[in-house]
């Protein structure tokens, strides 16, 4: 059987407390070597870097796709989803897995893994919600654990969907789940709150009254039962969507004494209500909704203090036509926004720093969702998942999603440059192109 060799040499090298020019050796499909590699190698593919960076393949640990969100269909399939990620530099995809009613979680688990299943350009690997909790369903979980699960999902809101838990049900399941040493992701709004500000609210057909139904108070109290119950139960919680200063500030109080990480989006860094008030308002309602500019702009400066251990996209896009077509209803739009294409350019444009891109794209992502040490760095006997990237390649559009959707970002732009992707040691992405060979290949991790 022939080995897969590639040597890329003279890139600005991004390990996990440094970067440094050298080269890096790939051996079927691992990181087999870091260094200045002297010695020669028969039939080994060299690739020169000089003057770009060499990056872990980066990570969005929350995407929704190819599933179905109240009666729509979201627009991105694994195949097209998969597809602007990695041309992106993303080569590991984390969707979710929600146990549907009364049906068993162990169907829900092989329906999602079949839609995945030679579908996506990435690898993938998936959060569970499971919504009952009787003694079948915990022997499944505790399966499914043995079967490389690693996270679990949670909401304290969206009662009429069937995924709301109360605190006290939230409370035993981070108990027994911590207990099992697995993880939970937390959606932190208070159902109380949200169901008092919903009843408040006079005008349906006006988008900005999403962003009343869903205040900021709600977010920040949702966060602190959160964290009581991560107190008592020493569950490992990582908070998704995070689009509150008041929110991020009670996160980094806690790390002091708790297992706790959090994201924030683009969206939340990007945009702004402002944009629920343009006549077109309803294709930006997304949940959490977007908070003020004043808001938008100090989550930039935490950002940039790294008060963020990761960044993702909540990717959860529907169709133009679906967007629009309960449009004089607030409550009846699809709610969420395209972004796995935007991911990587416009945290380059917050950050301006490849280093950035490393950490909280791929290494912080990847301890949080429990892929490291095989994902996340580059590092010996890790997976060649390896982004040779041009910080000041040709100006090109950022496009969220291949899909027929609205652009969340339209106009914007980045001269960031993707010259190629490998994915387990094999060229995914060439100059911007897809590899036939590599289509399609992604696999469960």
């Amino acid at each position: 059987m022939s080995r897969t060799l590639i040597k890329i040499k003279n890139g600005t090298v991004h390990l996990e407390d440094r970067a440094l020019v050298t080269d890096v050796l790939v051996a079927d499909g691992l990181i087999a070597d870091i260094g200045r590699i002297g010695y020669a190698i028969d039939d080994c593919e060299t690739i020169d870097a000089a003057g770009l960076h060499l990056l872990p393949g980066l990570i969005d640990i929350h995407t929704h796709l190819d599933g179905r969100v109240g009666t729509c269909q979201l627009a991105d399939t694994w195949a097209t989803g998969s597809e602007i990620a990695i041309r992106n530099g993303i080569t590991t995809l984390c969707g979710f897995i929600t146990q549907g009613g009364s049906a068993p979680l162990q169907a829900a688990v092989e329906e999602s893994l079949a839609r995945a299943a030679g579908r996506s350009h990435c690898d993938y690997a998936f959060h569970l919600t499971p919504v009952g909790f009787d003694k079948a369903d915990w022997a499944c979980i505790e399966k499914l654990l043995a079967d490389d699960f690693r996270t679990f999902k949670f909401y304290t809101t969206y009662r009429e969907a069937g995924l709301f838990l109360d605190y006290g049900k939230l409370r035993e399941a981070m108990g027994r789940i911590g207990d099992m040493g697995a993880k939970v992701l937390v959606h932190c709004e208070d159902d109380g709150l949200l169901a008092a500000a919903r009843a408040a609210v006079t005008d349906a057909s006006d988008p900005y009254s999403h962003a009343l139904s869903r205040p900021a108070g709600a977010e920040v109290e949702g966060i602190a039962r959160v964290l009581e119950i991560a107190q008592r139960t020493k569950c490992p919680c990582h908070i998704v969507h995070l689009s509150t200063v008041e929110g991020a500030t009670l996160i980094s109080q806690a790390r002091q004494d708790l297992s706790v990480t959090c994201e924030t989006c683009p969206q939340y860094l990007f945009l702004s209500e402002e944009s629920l008030r343009q006549p077109a308002g309803h294709r930006y309602i997304c949940s959490p909704p977007l908070r003020s500019e004043s808001i938008r702009a100090q989550l930039n400066q935490l950002a940039l203090q790294g008060s963020f251990d990761a960044y993702a996209t909540d990717h959860c896009a529907f169709m133009r036509t679906d967007k629009d077509a309960e449009k004089s209803d607030y409550a009846k739009v699809p709610n969420g926004l395209a972004g796995i294409g935007a991911l990587v350019p416009l945290v380059y444009e917050l950050h301006r720093d490849p280093a950035a891109l490393a950490r909280h794209l791929a290494l912080h992502p990847a301890k949080i969702a429990g892929l490291y040490p095989r994902k996340g760095a580059i590092r010996k006997g890790g997976d060649a998942d390896l982004v040779i990237l041009d910080a000041e390649g040709p100006e090109r559009p950022v496009r969220s999603s291949l899909a027929d959707v609205h652009e969340p970002y339209p106009g914007r732009t980045t001269r960031l440059g993707i010259r190629r992707v490998l994915r387990r040691g094999e060229t995914a992405v060439e100059n911007g192109e897809l590899k036939d060979g590599q289509r399609h290949t992604g696999k469960r991790v």
